[in-house]
Order: C-alpha cells, then sequence, then structure tokens
C-alpha cells in the first residue's frame, strides 16, 4: 500500500513495499533507504535491494523498533526511502520533459478539486495517457498524500506534480506560449465535436463537482467541452470525466 510524507529534514519520505517500488521504477532522485532487519526476505524486499544496489542507492538495515519510530503512517510495511528533491514540479519543467520525449506538451489543471482520492485517479489516468504533468492551486486543493497515492497506484511517483498560486494566471502564461486551453464544462459543446490539433500544446481544466470551473478560468478558456450523456444521471466524477476526456483527447491526438 502506498505511503507517503515529509520527515524533518524536509526529505520526501515514501513509505510501503509497492510505493518505494514504484519509485525507483521513476527518475526521481533517492537519498537512501532503511529497512526492518525484521522483515522476511521476500520477492519485494530483494527486488528493493537490487534496484537500490543498481542505482547505487544506499540501503540501511535498522530495527524495527528504529522503523517504527521514523514511520509516519505506522504502516511502513518494514520500508522507508527518503527522496532528496523537491517534489514540486513547474510547469516549465512539464514542457521540458514533453520536448525531451519528442511529445506535444499535455498539462492537466485541476481547479478546486478537494478530494484526494480524486487526484489519485485522475493522476493514474493522466500517465496512462501521456500527460506530461498536474497543477494545482495553493489553496481549495488535494495535495499529495497517503490516500492520494494509494488511489494513484503508484502514478504519483511517475507524474510531474506542481502547486501554484494561481491556476487562471498560470493559465494565461502558457496561453502567451500557444497552448490551447481546453475546459471540461457542462455547458461545453460535445468534445467529439471539438476540433483538435495534433500539433498544439493543451492545458486540460477539469473542476470540482461540486463548484465546477471557476469563472476567469473559463473566460480565458480557448474550447469548453463536454461529455455527451444519456442516462438520468446528471453528471460523472470528476476523476470518471476526466479520463473520458483524456482518452478522447488522445484518439484525436493519434
Amino acid at each position: 500500500m502506498s505511503r507517503y510524507s515529509r520527515n524533518k529534514k524536509a526529505l520526501r519520505q515514501i513509505e510501503g513495499r509497492h510505493s518505494v517500488i514504484e519509485t525507483l521504477l521513476s527518475n526521481k532522485k533517492v537519498s537512501y533507504i532503511d529497512i526492518s532487519e525484521s522483515n522476511e526476505v521476500g520477492p519485494q524486499i530483494e527486488k528493493i535491494v537490487s534496484m537500490a544496489n543498481e542505482k547505487k542507492i544506499k540501503v540501511n538495515f535498522i530495527s524495527k523498533k528504529n522503523i517504527e519510530k521514523k514511520s509516519s503512517t505506522k504502516k511502513s510495511q518494514g520500508v522507508i526511502l527518503y527522496l532528496d528533491d523537491n517534489y514540486q514540479s513547474s510547469v516549465e519543467e512539464m514542457i521540458f520533459l514533453a520536448d525531451r520525449k519528442n511529445e506535444v506538451p499535455l498539462i492537466i489543471f485541476l481547479d478546486r478539486v478537494q478530494d484526494p482520492h480524486n487526484l489519485g485517479a485522475i493522476a493514474r489516468t493522466a500517465e496512462i495517457f501521456g500527460a506530461h504533468g498536474i497543477v494545482v492551486p495553493s489553496r481549495n486543493s488535494a495535495k499529495i498524500s497517503p490516500g492520494a497515492i494509494r488511489a494513484s497506484a503508484g502514478a504519483l511517483e511517475h507524474i510531474e506534480f506542481s502547486i501554484v498560486n494561481s491556476i487562471a494566471k498560470t493559465l494565461d502564461y502558457l496561453k502567451n506560449m500557444n497552448f490551447n486551453i481546453i475546459s471540461l464544462d457542462m455547458s461545453g459543446e460535445n468534445i467529439q465535436d471539438t476540433k483538435i490539433d495534433p500539433l498544439k500544446p493543451i492545458a486540460l481544466v477539469v473542476g470540482s463537482e461540486h463548484d465546477g470551473i471557476s469563472d476567469d478560468v473559463l473566460k480565458i478558456s480557448d474550447n469548453i467541452v463536454s461529455i455527451p450523456m444519456k442516462g438520468e444521471v446528471s453528471s460523472l466524477n470528476v476523476s470518471v470525466a476526466t479520463g473520458i476526456t483524456l482518452y478522447t483527447i488522445f484518439l484525436k491526438r493519434n
């Protein structure tokens, strides 16, 4: 199970065998790993030690008591990994990442999405469909947490994440860089009818289920799109709606 916290030295702390393996599979800079001496040597522990050795990452075998003392979640499964990089990225780094992969940038903006499980589920879908990062506002928004990481199935260890003071100002900045700002709102046109230039960078904005996307963001959007629905239920969960939209963009781009 996935665990996340920050330790006293401001290192990013990842707890749990699955989460540690996912982090080692990513390109994140690892400082060191603590493993409980009382752990039975099974496939996951062997894999963690082997991957750490390959990456020349220091592994400390310490007592179960010390592991429990260091653990913030108390559910570390006897393994704690420490990252010495900042867990936040920037939109510039996301654009650079896309350029390095020779891909057209796709960045997801979450406007006041406050449920960490929705953040995690969106991150999982975003990573699968090749998004280069997720951006959230500093206020009234879910941040990386144990619940978000669990819901992401490790995807939050493979996708860039940024916190900004203003979603609208950041989008306006990207708009001046020729990004197509697409907002998902029930008032928008059918996304199936929306023309998407496969060579133009995209900033996809989704809002909370209760409040939707803020007016200042809608005003600067190039396209406001919606998902056609037939049933009696009037709306979709935001993570489900984001997944459908990302899949549609993926098909249109390819």
